[in-house]
């Protein structure tokens, strides 16, 4: 009785094991997007037909604003910390939920602030040719529209 016992559970977790992997798999063929649309980045580095002396302007633009949306990245997952912190304690819309979600929306404000601008400077490194097409594909992203 035992042994069979046994028998049908390793059967049942080899079972469920199993359904696990085919749920997975038709979730990632199925389900999902199959088509990702190009990123920004891929956009400006390889439909945009850059000069060297562009290149090099747009990769200097791209690793500070790297360096500013880490760092702002970083004040949101504190303001976040400090939020869950503050539930833990209060457990209630208190003071310090309220200032932990400001600081959050701040930092989330900075970044896309800075993100704005880092489209702007990018626009200016751009032939109005390349402008066009850059133009095109901001507008897209923050309307969701298909390139």
């Amino acid at each position: 009785m035992i042994k069979s016992a046994r028998t049908y559970l390793i059967v049942s977790f080899l079972l469920a094991a199993l359904a696990g992997m085919v749920a997975a798999w038709c979730t990632t063929h199925y389900f999902s997007s199959r088509e990702q649309p190009p990123s920004l980045h891929q956009i400006i580095h390889r439909d945009l037909g850059l000069t060297t002396k562009q290149q090099e302007q747009v990769s200097d633009i791209e690793a500070r604003y790297s360096a500013q949306r880490q760092r702002r990245e970083n004040e949101m997952r504190a303001a976040n910390a400090r939020l869950a912190a503050s539930i833990e304690t209060d457990r209630q819309l208190s003071e310090e939920v309220q200032a932990a979600i400001e600081d959050f929306h701040i930092a989330m404000g900075e970044l896309q602030m800075e993100t704005i601008r880092y489209v702007f400077e990018i626009r200016e490194t751009l032939t109005p040719e390349q402008q066009a097409r850059f133009d095109a594909t901001v507008t897209a992203y923050l309307t969701e529209q298909e390139l």
